[in-house]
C-alpha cells in the first residue's frame, strides 16, 4: 500500500514540469499516475531516480512500438503505390480505347482492372500489421470516380449495342 501512494506523491512533484504542455496540473498528474502505475518497475520504485527509469523505458517501448508501425506503413503504403501504378496503367489502356471508340474494350478494361485497387490498398491497410489507413479518405475517393467511370462506360456501351 505504501508503493502507490509513493507513486502518487512523485506524480504530484512531477506534475507542475508535464503541466507546461497541459492545460491542467490534475490532467498531467492523472496522466502521470496512469502511465506509471500501469508497469511493474515505476510501482515497485521507491524514488524519484526509479520513476525516471521506468518513465524512459516506458517511452523507449513506445518509441519503438512507433517505430514498427511506421515501419509496416511504409511497406504497406509501398504495396499500394504499386495498386495505384497499375490503376494508372490501365486508366491510359481505358483512355486509348476510349479516344478510339473502343467502347466495350475501354468498359472491359475499366471493370476489369482498374476497379479494384482503392479497395485493395484499403483492405491492405486494414488487415495489415500497421491496422492504420493514412489514406482512406483518398482510397475512397478514388474508389467511387473509378466506380463513376465504369458506370457510365456501361451506360454508353449498353447504348451501342
Amino acid at each position: 500500500m505504501v508503493q502507490p501512494i509513493a507513486i502518487i506523491l512523485l506524480a504530484v512533484v512531477i506534475a507542475p514540469g508535464l503541466a507546461a504542455c497541459s492545460s491542467s496540473v490534475i490532467n498531467a498528474t492523472y496522466y502521470c499516475v496512469g502511465v506509471l502505475s500501469g508497469n511493474p518497475a515505476a510501482a515497485a520504485a521507491t524514488d524519484v531516480r526509479g520513476l525516471a527509469a521506468a518513465a524512459i523505458n516506458i517511452t523507449a517501448d513506445k518509441a519503438a512500438s512507433t517505430l514498427r508501425v511506421i515501419s509496416y506503413l511504409v511497406d504497406e503504403l509501398s504495396i499500394c503505390r504499386g495498386y495505384y501504378a497499375y490503376m494508372l496503367q490501365s486508366l491510359a489502356i481505358v483512355a486509348a480505347d476510349f479516344g478510339a471508340g473502343r467502347f466495350e474494350n475501354a468498359s472491359f478494361e475499366m471493370s476489369g482492372n482498374a476497379t479494384g485497387y482503392p479497395q485493395a490498398c484499403d483492405i491492405l491497410l486494414f488487415a495489415g500489421n500497421s491496422h492504420k489507413d493514412p489514406v482512406f479518405k483518398e482510397n475512397a475517393e478514388n474508389d467511387l470516380l473509378v466506380r463513376l467511370a465504369s458506370s457510365i462506360l456501361n451506360l454508353l456501351t449498353g447504348a451501342r449495342i
